[in-house]
């Protein structure tokens, strides 16, 4: 408010003991008359500053000019404004201009003041002047705009709303996300009495509002420009949200996930081949770069089709040729289909997957990433809710490898089963599965079955979430006894703590102790731990 006090000043223009018709700033301050009006306008009290102006109007032997009875005015109006009074603010403001009284800002807050008080067509009149002499051209077309529509011009109003987004950037800013919004709000008004107004909605009017939320998606008014996407969605049938057996669909349909992961391995472990295992017994510092998309694609109410790609680096830190051997990336695309039907009168998937992954790999300790296998993995199942108490998936999975050694070729064969258990604030999920290699030298064919649970706790004094997992494969190499039957226990636990919508991080300890009768090429134990930061789009 200072600097409407200062503005006043500086045109006030009134003296009783000089002729000038003119004062200055320190003129008015040094004023006495003057200077406890200017005080009570800086400090905010409007009522005592227009109860001081009119005792000053009501001196005797004070002759004002037109032009200073025209500020006086103009000085009322202001403060009429701020306490709201938009009556009297309308008659002061009236009575300057009629005393041909005018500043750069006179118009638009008269304008604010006939529209407050519903006249309307005399608002848009002032907010047209305020335009012409260039003062808050962005608000004053936005006034224009929002006037001509309530007075039923609705093309007048459109075509002023978009005179906004032909200012500068600097000086639409304020005002741009709202009129474009407003747009799109005429629109519907308009397309909503036609019968066949969902067309319109998808195709012009969903898009309008998207283009007003890009202008700023971080601001109050874009979520309010979202949930009116969202409303003409549901009500025009636009999105999908249950399939026909009632399973929700995916809101985002995409998701997107970008993730570092650093930390030790006590043992960095070789196996290109998949049928050997070669522990190097040394530790070393790893970091892995970790990249997935997916997005879903819905066929009517009854069939999902998701294409992802993943993308992993890792890359360890010591020198030694043992260890940088393992450097890899992995490049992964799949695509996952769900074919929804019941089953026992509850909602069930037909699962159709396909996955293809090629990995580069230091195989020759070169430093250099070359070829070391590529699997094609075809996969049909069935999600289905035959438990009470959770959701289960059976799987039948074949996997085709090609290693960068012929010999080490292979096919496995695999049977799954996997089971939710939902508790009341914790779940458990269970696996089980049943693998068949088959590897061209059938010298290190195994049959193997897998058990695992995990454990994920509800959050921790609304901090972290814990998890705990435990796993047992049994292997058996039946054409070598020399390995005898094999074990692999897999325990591990992992605490998760969330930061704001899109960040997690992951605290993650895991061991693997794997015994075999043959010590020397296949037993060996290792732990790693790391921490992962994620990112969640």
């Amino acid at each position: 408010m200072k600097i409407f006090a200062w503005m006043l000043l500086m045109l006030f223009c009134t003296s009783i003991m000089a002729q000038d018709t003119s004062l200055s700033l320190n003129q008015a301050e040094q004023n006495k008359i003057f200077k406890t009006a200017f005080d009570y306008y800086q400090q905010g009290k409007y009522q005592t500053t227009v109860d001081e102006l009119k005792q000053i109007e009501n001196l005797q032997g004070l002759n004002l000019t037109k032009a200073q009875q025209g500020f006086m005015s103009y000085w009322k109006g202001l403060c009429f404004n701020r306490i709201k009074d938009f009556e009297n603010a309308t008659i002061e403001f009236g009575k300057a201009l009629g005393l041909e009284y005018s500043t750069i800002d006179i118009n638009y807050e008269y304008g604010q003041a006939l529209y407050a008080s519903e006249k309307l067509a005399d608002a848009r009149l002032q907010f047209r002047e305020s335009l012409r002499k260039k003062f808050k051209r962005a608000v004053s077309l936005y006034y224009i705009a929002f006037l001509s529509n309530e007075l039923g011009e609705k093309k007048k109003a459109i075509s002023f709303y978009k005179a906004v987004d032909k200012l500068d950037d600097a000086e639409a800013k304020e005002i741009k996300q709202a009129a474009e919004m407003q747009i799109a709000d005429i629109y519907l008004e308009q397309v909503e009495k036609h019968p066949d107004a969902f067309r319109a909605v998808e195709s012009t009017i969903i898009p309008q509002y998207r283009e007003a939320l890009e202008v700023d998606p971080n601001s109050i008014l874009a979520q309010q420009i979202e949930r009116k996407i969202n409303e003409l969605q549901l009500k025009y049938d636009l999105i999908l949200l249950k399939l026909r057996n009632g399973r929700p669909t995916l809101q985002p349909p995409y998701f997107m996930r970008l993730a570092v992961d650093g930390g030790v391995d006590s043992n960095v472990t070789f196996s290109p081949k998949e049928q050997e295992v070669s522990a190097s017994k040394k530790s070393s510092p790893f970091l892995k770069t970790d990249a997935m998309g997916r997005y879903t694609f819905y066929q009517g109410d009854y069939l999902s089709i998701s294409p992802e790609v993943r993308f992993n680096y890792t890359k360890y830190v010591s020198q030694e040729s043992e260890i940088y051997r393992n450097d890899n990336y992995l490049l992964a695309p799949a695509i996952r289909t769900s074919y929804e039907h019941e089953l026992w009168k509850k909602p069930a998937s037909t699962l159709i997957d396909y996955d293809f992954n090629q990995v580069q790999r230091d195989v020759d300790a070169e430093k250099k990433l070359v070829f070391a296998s590529r699997s094609h993995t075809f996969m049909i199942g069935e999600r289905f809710n035959y438990f009470s108490w959770g959701e289960s998936i059976l799987r039948f999975r074949r996997r085709q490898f090609d290693s960068y050694e012929d010999t080490g070729d292979s096919v496995t064969t695999s049977l799954v089963f996997e089971q939710i258990k939902n508790f009341s604030l914790n779940t458990l999920l269970l696996y089980a599965s049943f693998d068949m290699l088959r590897v061209r030298d059938d010298y290190y064919d195994t049959n193997s079955q897998t058990l695992r649970a995990d454990l994920i706790f509800s959050r921790f004094q609304d901090y972290f979430t814990p998890s705990i997992g435990f796993g047992l494969t049994m292997i058996n190499p039946y054409n070598n006894a020399d390995r005898g039957f094999e074990y692999l226990l897999n325990p591990n636990i992992r605490l998760s703590k969330t930061f704001g919508k899109s960040w997690r991080g992951n605290l993650k300890a895991d061991y693997q102790d794997y015994s075999s009768k043959d010590t020397e090429n296949y037993a060996f134990q290792k732990y790693t731990y790391s921490f992962e930061l994620e990112y969640l789009f």
